[in-house]
């Protein structure tokens, strides 16, 4: 009997699964304000190679600002957002929707055979 739970883990997987990359934004209050939304999750580096990740409150003309951080801009090494690459995710799921099943027709070809 097949088992499904490994089917609808793979189902789940087949779902959720996306190619993202992190893209640098110029670490200035102009290029953060047009780059960036207010409640987005950012990825912030500064000079003293510290990285934050954290949800956007504010964006002032001297800092970026979270709910526990508030970075000058002159501390800021490099800005980063998450992108999702759509070409990729659909790529990940068409070949995660092959292994599948292909997986599932070789089960089914072992149940039947033996």
């Amino acid at each position: 009997m097949l088992n499904y739970r490994l089917i609808i883990i793979t189902l789940v997987a087949l779902f959720t699964a996306s190619c993202t990359s992190m893209r640098a934004i110029e670490a200035t209050p102009t290029a953060a304000q047009k780059h960036f939304v207010i409640g987005e999750t950012i990825t912030v580096h500064t000079v003293d190679n510290t990285i934050y990740e954290f949800e956007l409150i504010e964006i002032t003309e001297d800092s970026i600002v979270g709910k526990r951080q508030r970075i000058p801009f002159s501390e800021v090494q490099k800005l980063e957002q998450k992108k999702i690459g759509v070409v990729k995710s659909i790529g990940a799921g068409i070949g995660m929707t092959y292994l599948a099943v292909t997986g599932v027709v070789g089960l089914l070809y072992l149940v039947i055979v033996f």
